[in-house]
């Protein structure tokens, strides 16, 4: 695993072209307002159906699920379609409670198809006692990809922390990932120098055994 940390950054028109979709990509960042009002992606695709990257709703539960099944089946650890939705409806009912809950974005099109989502959890304390936001996941459902989704979400995230005062992202990937490593150094992402631990749950029992 890689540990990489984004420094915030006010980019504040991009645009995309594509043969099959065309995007105009804004973000303003100001603080003390709505931040569905300071979150502004918004694609044009082939289908005639508007994508944009918001914040988590209540009705998104049977996107978030679709999309999340198929991210676990890609990492190659499949869950049942009621696992996805248990997960989904979770998340859809805990986003942002309280100062520590998790934050989390989505690439939604009107019809209610979710194209992809950044799980943002919240770390504390990090640097100088401050909170920080940790990507737990970000995923680009297979049927978006190359249209510029997963920078949208990685710009979205980045006006997230800097509207609500935390320090910095930082997430992993794998150190064989060279598209995701590409991605990250391409939005300004550095490379940490640190190494990656984990307990499982037969680590978690065996080391409670002890």
């Amino acid at each position: 695993m890689m540990v990489v940390r984004l420094r915030n950054e006010c980019r504040e028109v991009a645009s995309l072209s594509r043969a099959h979709c065309s995007a105009q990509i804004q973000i303003q960042i100001a603080t003390g307002i709505p931040l569905n009002s300071l979150i502004k992606e918004q694609f044009s695709c082939k289908d005639d159906h508007t994508v944009l990257v918001r914040t988590l709703l209540p009705g998104d539960a049977q996107g978030l699920a679709a999309l999340w099944q198929e991210m676990q089946i890609h990492y190659g650890k499949p869950v049942t379609a009621e696992m996805a939705r248990k997960a989904a409806e979770f998340a859809c009912g805990n986003e942002q409670q309280g100062e520590f809950g998790p934050r989390i974005l989505v690439a939604a099109s009107d019809d209610g198809r979710i194209h992809g989502s950044i799980v943002l959890n919240v770390s504390f304390p990090a640097n100088e006692l401050t909170r920080s936001l940790y990507i737990r996941d970000l995923y680009v459902s297979s049927s978006a990809r190359r249209l510029g989704i997963a920078k949208a979400l990685l710009r979205a995230a980045s006006a997230l922390a800097l509207a609500q005062g935390f320090s910095a992202l930082d997430w992993t990937t794998d150190a064989e990932n060279a598209n995701a490593r590409r991605l990250y150094s391409s939005q300004g992402a550095r490379q940490l120098e640190r190494v990656y631990y984990r307990l499982d749950t037969d680590d978690l029992k065996r080391l409670i055994a002890v």
